[in-house]
């Protein structure tokens, strides 16, 4: 069974998770090619039919006769509430979904993604409602773009250390750094290792 998929193939696969968890049943051909994008529904048969030939789906006869199979599970990553790019909002460590990605191109076993939200990373490409990919990690170099507790808020900012100070520095102007001081409630959660995002 081959391990890897197309971008489509993946696109495909986690429209079908995304609407099964919401849903409760599996969408019909229609509604995929709908999901995304496209009228073509010949395309979403052949990307089904190359998802089941890998083993991550099977299919059944019916209009939404499709079911995940193992290595469509394993290979999900948890989403883990949101975080704010911008004004930090509550962090809901609660998942409220899983994202569908090729483990053998993002091996960390212990990875999640988090929702942004906000636009005080923009400049750094990352933008309101893209997912950012998090290695947990309680420490991480000067540069680095973080997830990080202010005050048991969370939000996504670059770590800035120099022999004065350490900072969450926002990626927009129109932002101003969060000072680290000794003694804060801050605390690194982990670093921002990939963004994804999906239109």
């Amino acid at each position: 069974m081959a391990n890897s998929l197309t971008e489509r193939q993946q696109a495909v696969l986690a429209f079908l998770q995304k609407y099964i968890a919401r849903q409760g049943y599996p969408p019909s051909e229609r509604e995929i090619a709908r999901g995304l994008g496209t009228k073509w529904t010949r395309g979403v048969q052949l990307h089904l039919a190359a998802l089941e030939e890998k083993g991550f789906i099977r299919r059944g006869e019916g209009a939404r006769a499709i079911e995940l199979t193992g290595p469509a599970q394993e290979r999900g990553l948890p989403i883990l509430g949101q975080i704010a790019a911008g004004k930090p909002i509550l962090a809901e460590e609660n998942r409220t979904g899983m994202l569908l990605l090729d483990k053998s191109r993002y091996p960390w076993k212990d990875a999640f993604l988090l929702k942004v939200k906000g636009d005080s990373m923009k400049e750094a490409g990352i933008l309101e409602g893209d997912h950012v990919l998090v290695q947990p990690r309680s420490d991480a170099d000067s540069g680095e773009i973080v997830v990080a507790m202010v005050e048991g808020e969370a939000t996504v900012k670059r770590l800035v250390k120099n022999r004065k100070e350490i900072f969450l520095k926002p990626e927009n102007p129109a932002y101003s750094p969060i000072p680290v001081r000794s003694g804060d409630e801050t605390k690194i959660l982990g670093k921002v290792i990939g963004v994804f995002r999906f239109y």
